[in-house]
């Protein structure tokens, strides 16, 4: 054997050697996340550990042996314990630990605190700067086979992110099943994170696909309990392309957000599917600040909320800033128990509802579209409802006069053929709206501004066949645009409410005293071209003077 061939074989020995042997970088912070609901000050969803805290180190490979060390020039300290364990501490400077193993994943554990318990996580080594950001859930641990618990994986994710200051955690194909294991608090992404599937589609729906599945979905096992678990300090969160669903309806939830102190904002739900909960989204304050909570800045696109017994959007805090837009509420049965609303706020400030549709089925009405307690601006946009019980409701009987007029409602380019109940103090703009007969339903104190509305004028309008107009109900109108005579439809004029002052003069109707129109009520105005002033009834031979229709019969002046 010659030299050069010897050289190669010790090479490769070599390289196979240092492979075998390479130790992996796992760094961190004694970070935790953990909803708190009994604070009595701020507190983070995000929260750290004290640097004293003693942090174990676990083997999950047994097969190879416990050859871990700290990290070349890190001040955190790792003692060995000579079995599948370690102990570890965060440095005192930095807060940051960090150790160097075999293997591809460690478990490490330590105390956090009264809310959060014992924390565990699944680790994995801090990956090279070209993929860092970029997280696939499977690498911690997960199995998504529908089977398999895969809470800790996700939670283990999080917590990774979190030291990195949020990434993207794709989803491949699978059913990720959480929730079926002890003391579940429910998954909390950190700031700054994109949860990412593959496809929003929904179980079950008629595809053309032979197995027709979500092709990545996160089943919820259990029953009073999350899926995502939002507190307070957090920003900018997206879930996307996924479907969340769940096995109970009973008290269960897709996305809660909950605080008392410090807000949260900017959160993105796109094209996720909310499947069979007690609610879809829910996001409410804590009793402690009387629910003023802020979670704010919050758009829902292109999502499709399927059957969620309560409502598919719930939110209870004192402002809100929400936009729904391109979505869809397929609502249940109501029944006892089960309100089958698309969406419900308490306090709704700044909402926008646009190209957003809701219903249920013939014989099976949904709930109610929107059920508004309270509210400051609301923005209804080419919207529709069908098979609902109502399309919207504001005020119910359990705050009577509430609402002012400082905040309008205003409703443009909808489809509304179920009733919209008004009770309490609004004013309500209304552009080009095609209102059914039954549609409308309101105390005098709603103010309303109608223009271009399509109102049951008669059995021409879609949906009027056969019915009563009903027109605003027994609403003030401040202002109403007429419907011109079409075929059978007769004219309706322009309507101005009290408190009207022209900028200019007014120019009056013109007729000859002949041509006088019959049949005008009370109080019309025009002006005769012909007739002597002071006559009743008007009488021709005369210069002009205005006309008033004064009982039954028109009155010179």
């Amino acid at each position: 054997m010659n030299k050069k061939s010897i050289f190669w074989i010790f090479a490769v020995i070599f390289v196979f050697s240092v492979n075998s042997f390479a130790q992996n970088r796992f760094e961190g912070f004694n970070v935790f996340l953990s909803v708190a609901e009994d604070q009595k000050g701020p507190m983070c969803a995000l929260r750290y550990a004290p640097t004293n805290t003693n942090i174990t180190i676990s083997d999950l490979n047994l097969a190879t042996p416990m050859n871990i060390k700290p990290c070349g020039g890190s001040e955190s300290r790792v003692t060995a314990g000579g079995g599948p364990t370690a102990t570890m501490y965060a440095s005192s400077n930095n807060y940051k630990w960090c150790f160097e193993g075999e293997d591809k994943r460690y478990r490490i554990s330590f105390k956090g605190d009264a809310t959060s318990g014992t924390v565990i996580y699944d680790w994995i080594p801090t990956p090279d700067a070209k993929s860092l950001g970029i997280y696939n859930v499977r690498d911690f641990g997960a199995a998504g086979d529908g089977r398999t618990d895969d809470t800790l994986a996700i939670q283990s994710a999080f917590a990774f992110m979190a030291t990195h200051n949020g990434g993207t955690l794709n989803f491949p194909e699978g059913d990720y099943l959480v929730g079926d294991v002890a003391n579940y608090k429910g998954l909390t992404p950190p700031s700054g994170t994109i949860i990412q599937g593959v496809a929003g589609f929904q179980s079950n729906n008629y595809t053309n696909n032979v197995v027709q599945k979500a092709p990545s979905r996160i089943t919820l096992k259990g029953q009073n309990r999350a899926l995502f678990k939002t507190g307070e300090c957090t920003d900018r969160v997206t879930i996307k392309d996924i479907e969340l669903y769940a096995q109970s309806n009973e008290n269960t939830y897709g996305a809660e957000a909950t605080g008392a102190y410090t807000s949260s904002q900017e959160f993105s739900y796109d094209r996720v599917i909310f499947n069979n909960f007690y609610r879809g989204i829910y996001a409410h304050g804590l009793p402690q600040t009387n629910f003023a909570w802020q979670f704010d800045y919050v758009k829902v696109n292109n999502c499709r909320f399927v059957f969620n017994r309560d409502a598919g959007i719930y939110v209870k805090v004192r402002n809100s800033d929400w936009k729904i837009e391109g979505s869809l509420f397929i609502n249940p049965k109501v029944g006892p128990g089960t309100k089958a609303n698309a969406i419900h706020a308490d306090h709704a400030a700044m909402f926008l509802v646009q190209d957003t549709y809701s219903g249920g089925f013939p014989g099976a009405p949904g709930g109610t579209f929107l059920d508004i307690v309270d509210s400051a601006n609301i923005t209804v946009m080419g919207c529709q409802t069908e098979n609902m019980i109502n399309t919207m409701v504001i005020n119910p009987d359990s705050i009577p006069g509430g609402g002012d007029y400082s905040y309008p409602i205003t409703f443009i380019g909808n489809i509304f053929g179920l009733p919209t109940v008004f009770k309490g103090a609004r004013s309500l703009i209304s552009t080009g709206n095609l209102y059914s007969a039954e549609s409308f339903k309101a105390d005098s104190s709603i103010r309303v501004y109608s223009t271009g509305d399509r109102w049951c004028y008669n059995g021409w309008t879609l949906g009027c066949e056969g019915k009563t107009p009903t027109y605003f109900d027994k609403a003030t109108v401040i202002f109403m645009t007429g419907q011109v005579g079409e075929n059978t439809v007769q004219s309706i004029p322009t309507f101005f409410g009290t408190d009207v002052k022209f900028g200019a003069g007014v120019q009056m109707p013109s007729y000859p005293v002949g041509g006088l129109p019959a049949g005008q009520p009370n109080g019309s105005l025009v002006y005769c071209q012909n007739c002597r002033r002071s006559t009743t009834p008007c009488q021709g031979g005369g210069t002009g003077a205005p006309a008033m229709m004064v009982g039954g019969q028109w009155s010179c002046l």
